[in-house]
């Protein structure tokens, strides 16, 4: 038997709206993508990028806490990252977000429903490695992931919140909370097909492949998000979207692909169908008026 462990620190109990930021601080048991594959992963970036921003998140806000008008839970998850993946297992015979998934499932024992309701729950994985790059993760709320990323770019992060950003959906920590009703947005980049950093799930997410840069945007976006709908500043340029309750997906670019090959298919069948149709009705014609061809 393994002994995991969530951790979850709040600040400012008083107020009875709540914002969940989390990250995992787990990292894979197994370096499945590795030659290796029985090292371990030193998990710089999956997940420990997510933990430092939290914890400089937590100081600066903690700074603050008077001048904010919600409680902050600062939730960091153990168990997410030993699933199965196209090199086996990180630990065998476990499943991903195992820690998220057993949160969600006692958050009743958290927090007082007739009194305390969940705004929203921000989830950082993966964001501090170099070439930082966010994708529109499907199973977030759009409303919610939209105005992250129109923070980011307005902060002057355009790279890195790009204008038609990749689209896919990830199961993550913040799927749970998105289950239970809490409108969940994920920060997370294309890990599984990426130049940029193809470190995942092997011995090379290290330090070494994380930067201050990338740490900082993150960082900085989710703070002015706070600021925008939680801090009472005139001076404040833009003000926030609050409660997140609408939600689209988009077609990712597999499912696009599959789509428009489907489409095709069809198109094309029906193209053939209509023309075999044309010639039997023709023979038809042919044999009615008595032409025949020998």
């Amino acid at each position: 038997m393994t002994e995991c462990q969530n951790v979850l620190f709040k600040l400012n109990e008083n107020n009875s709206n709540i914002v969940i930021l989390g990250a995992h601080y787990d990292s894979r048991a197994r370096a499945t993508k590795d030659i290796n594959k029985s090292a371990h992963v030193p998990g710089a970036n999956d997940g420990a990028s997510g933990c430092a921003v939290l914890i400089e998140l937590a100081r600066i806000f903690y700074t603050q806490k008077l001048n904010l008008s919600c409680q902050i839970w600062f939730l960091f998850f153990d168990a997410e990252d030993q699933g199965r993946d196209e090199g086996g297992y990180g630990m065998d015979g476990w499943d991903w977000c195992e820690g998220s998934e057993k949160f969600v499932e006692d958050i009743n024992n958290f927090f007082n429903s007739t009194t305390e309701s969940f705004d929203c729950m921000i989830l950082l994985d993966m964001v501090g490695g170099e070439n930082l790059r966010f994708i529109n993760e499907q199973h977030s709320t759009s409303s919610l992931l939209d105005e992250l990323f129109a923070i980011g770019r307005k902060l002057g992060y355009i790279y890195q919140f790009p204008s038609n950003p990749e689209a896919q959906p990830i199961i993550d920590d913040h799927v749970a909370f998105g289950n239970f009703g809490i409108p969940s947005a994920d920060l997370i980049i294309n890990f599984w097909n990426n130049p940029g950093w193809p470190y995942h799930h092997t011995t090379r997410d290290n330090c070494s492949h994380v930067t201050n840069d990338s740490l900082e945007i993150s960082g900085k976006t989710v703070e002015q998000f706070i600021y925008n709908n939680y801090f009472d500043d005139q001076n404040n340029p833009y003000q926030g979207n609050f409660p997140w309750n609408q939600d689209r997906n988009v077609l990712s670019l597999e499912v696009l692909i599959v789509t428009i090959v489907i489409i095709a298919i069809v198109g094309i069948s029906i193209i053939v169908l209509i023309n075999r149709k044309q010639v039997s009705e023709k023979e038809g014609e042919l044999l009615d008026s008595g032409n025949y061809s020998y």
